[in-house]
């Protein structure tokens, strides 16, 4: 991991979270460079909380399963990151429910949250769809409702300046939600 990706994770993480949960060793596979972490309630209610958020919206956000991800374009090729063409499975092989921004929104309507808190929890989302140009990276939250087990993360990117590169799939196996954010 170069020193460059160490200190753009790590200022990801206290931006996300203080005392955030430390990430697994990034894998670096066909010019990706690719890490994931887990996120407990309690630090997303403390980052929330200090930031505005209302108790409402907290007590949302505490129940799923919050999963801080980096991703670094390290290749010499347009990468698209784009969430659509992520899987989350369980143990069993199931589908695992990734909670997309426009259901967030839709929630965050229902709730009356107001529009700063909005924008405070959408700058911590990872975007549901980007280009990554060389050397770039990008971070944030990918939120899922949390299975009783393990789970693992396929993750799936198109590459060059069409997407019409080779794929390239990165896989994250015995990926587990912190206590509390189990239905």
């Amino acid at each position: 991991m170069t020193v460059f990706t160490r200190l753009f994770l790590s200022l990801l993480a206290l931006a996300v979270a203080p005392n955030a949960w430390a990430a697994r060793e990034a894998q670096v596979r066909d010019g990706i460079e690719f890490s994931v972490s887990a996120r407990a309630p309690e630090q997303l209610a403390a980052f929330y909380s200090a930031r505005g958020v209302p108790q409402a919206a907290i007590a949302e956000i505490t129940k799923t399963c919050f999963l801080t991800v980096g991703v670094h374009n390290k290749s010499r090729d347009v990468l698209w990151l784009e969430l659509a063409n992520w899987r989350f499975e369980d143990e069993a092989g199931q589908p695992v429910l990734r909670i997309a921004r426009e259901t967030w929104e839709k929630t965050w309507e229902r709730l009356g949250v107001p529009l700063a808190s909005r924008a405070t929890f959408g700058w911590t989302q990872l975007p549901e769809s980007r280009d990554l140009q060389p050397e770039e990276p990008v971070g944030g939250n990918v939120a899922v409702v949390a299975p009783p087990g393990t789970f693992k993360l396929i993750a799936k990117f198109r590459t060059g300046a069409d997407g019409k590169g080779a794929p390239i799939e990165m896989r994250v196996n015995n990926l587990s939600c912190p206590a509390g954010t189990h239905p």
